[in-house]
């Protein structure tokens, strides 16, 4: 993963990245991108090294990724990067759902949806539920002690 540093403001540069909600890193959960236009947002994080134009960014809810991301950890993800099997991903399921999972593909018909916290279980969802498959290529850390 590459370097990035927290910007608030409200005009976006190139390397801006628009912060456009929470993801659930525990049960799959409803979201929405607070109907902004693509690429908008109240928040954005400086990602000099990113140039994916659709790239996005989500402050992590939970502790089903733990000890790797934290809550209120932000993570960057990469549409325009395919995703592997064994990557950390924010995944869309058809029911509107998200969540972030490392994401293992161990039959063409399944994916795995594995936390790293041992204390959640994995979920395994048919392949044509997701709709959205998109890879965490930075991870900042949030700024308060933990």
């Amino acid at each position: 993963m590459t370097s990035a540093e927290p910007n608030e403001q409200h005009t976006r540069g190139a390397h801006d990245i628009p912060i456009i909600n929470h993801i659930p890193a525990g049960y799959p959960r409803d979201f929405t991108d607070m109907d902004y236009p693509p690429s908008v947002a109240d928040e954005y994080v400086r990602c000099p090294d990113i140039h994916d134009p659709q790239a996005f960014a989500a402050r992590v809810v939970g502790d089903s990724m733990e000890p790797n991301y934290h809550e209120g950890d932000i993570v960057v993800f990469a549409p325009n990067t395919p995703a592997e099997s064994g990557q950390d991903c924010f995944v869309r399921l058809d029911t509107g759902e998200t969540t972030f999972k490392r994401v293992y593909q161990d039959d063409p018909a399944t994916l795995r949806l594995q936390p790293l916290n041992d204390k959640h279980a994995a979920h395994v969802v048919s392949r044509r539920e997701v709709t959205g498959l998109w890879p965490a290529v930075v991870r900042i850390e949030r700024l308060n002690d933990r």
